[in-house]
C-alpha cells in the first residue's frame, strides 16, 4: 500500500521536512516572571516572552514514516518550523521539545494481504 503525503505546509524540524499533519491546533501563550494586582484589581506584569506550543496529529501513516517523525524528534532540543498562527501565509521557527508520543495502530486485511497504518499525536512546546 502506497501512502501519499502533502508537504505544502513547510514544516521542518532541524533539517527534516515533515509532512503535513491531518489536524493540528496552537497555543499562544505569554510568559511572565512576575504579576501582582494593586487595590483597584489593576494588573502589573512583567511579560518576558510570548511562545506558540503546537499539536500535530497524522493518521494512516506507513511505518516509514512513521519511525522518521519519531526519530527527528528524538532529542532534548531542535528548530521546529511550522505555520504561524499569528500572521497568515507566514512560517515560525524556534527552538523546540517534543511532549509525549501518542501513537494507535491499525492492522486490517487488504486484497489477502495484512495492512497496518499508524497514527501519531505530538505536542511540540517552545523553549
Amino acid at each position: 500500500m502506497v501512502v501519499n503525503y502533502h508537504y505544502d505546509m513547510g514544516i521542518m524540524v532541524g533539517n527534516v521536512r515533515i509532512p503535513d499533519p491531518s489536524d493540528w491546533s496552537y497555543e499562544v501563550g505569554d510568559l511572565d516572571t512576575e504579576g501582582s494586582r494593586d487595590a483597584t484589581g489593576y494588573l502589573h506584569r512583567a511579560m518576558v516572552a510570548q511562545k506558540i506550543n503546537y499539536e500535530f496529529k497524522w493518521n494512516g501513516m506507513d511505518w516509514e514514516m512513521l519511525q522518521q517523525i519519531l526519530a527527528a524528534v528524538d532529542s532534548d532540543k531542535f528548530t521546529l518550523t511550522a505555520p504561524n498562527p499569528k500572521r497568515f501565509n507566514q512560517s515560525y521557527t524556534g527552538d523546540y521539545y517534543v511532549g509525549d508520543r501518542k501513537g494507535k495502530s491499525y492492522y486490517y486485511w487488504l486484497h489477502k494481504d495484512g495492512v497496518s497504518l499508524f497514527d501519531l499525536s505530538l505536542k511540540f512546546i517552545e523553549y
